[in-house]
């Protein structure tokens, strides 16, 4: 369908409607992982919106281009991208677009294992979410936080991180992805405190949060293979 819609809009010589359709196609193929196929598309798209001055989606294809190429671990590449997406979002006023920015740049220098960086993008991008009222951000960026603090070894920041995600989500029950994936993590942090029967609790719950979607199957594979791991590490 967006194809055809491309092509209509080719017809009657309406550029703006040809790079909407690209930008919308670019984000299904980077979905669906055809990440290659993505860039190009993307990256077309946001060339036409800037030709055009149209700086909110030349920003958001950025956004995409930057989680792409993060994906891909050019992370140099990714940086530059999301610092130009974060000005032309400062410019036009678009808190949200400001923190999906600071978001993704918390996560590279995490990544990268620069964790003051990460804390502090992390930090910001969630008093931006929490201005707007995004609290399913807001405890994203907990989540991330969490994260952060388990690989630095302070576990007990890590737990009180995924605490109050937790305590956030409950209040956004059909969120079942992020619900699923901060209890996933909270197990990784339980295993890492060789809590075992912590962790197996809550890879349990994190597995049955997936598997009531009905759509992600691929994340309920993953707590069972999480949940394989422990196994071993009892038996060792």
């Amino acid at each position: 369908m967006i194809s055809e819609a491309q092509q209509l809009f080719q017809k009657i010589g309406n550029e703006l409607g040809v790079a909407e359709c690209l930008q919308r196609l670019g984000d299904i193929y980077r979905v669906q992982g055809r990440n290659d196929e993505a860039i190009k598309i993307i990256s077309d798209a946001q060339e036409q919106f800037q030709s055009f001055g149209n700086q909110r989606q030349a920003a958001e294809c950025l956004l995409s281009l930057g989680r792409l190429n993060r994906r891909q671990g050019k992370y140099d590449e990714t940086t530059g991208m999301m610092m130009k997406a974060q000005k032309q979002f400062e410019e036009i006023g678009d808190r949200r677009g400001v923190a999906d920015c600071l978001q993704i740049l918390g996560c590279i220098y995490r990544d990268q294992a620069h964790y003051d960086e990460a804390f502090n993008m992390f930090s910001n991008a969630q008093m931006q979410y929490q201005i707007i009222g995004r609290i399913v951000d807001v405890a994203w960026c907990h989540q991330y936080l969490g994260i952060t603090y388990r690989l630095q070894g302070q576990y007990e920041k890590a737990k009180e991180a995924f605490t109050e995600a937790l305590e956030l989500l409950k209040g956004f029950p059909g969120e079942k992805y992020y619900i699923g994936w901060t209890l996933l993590e909270f197990g990784h942090l339980f295993f890492d405190m060789k809590d075992f029967v912590e962790a197996r609790r809550r890879y349990g719950e994190a597995r049955n949060v997936f598997d009531s979607h009905g759509q992600l199957e691929k994340d309920v594979d993953r707590c069972s293979r999480a949940l394989a791991k422990l196994d071993e590490a009892i038996k060792q």
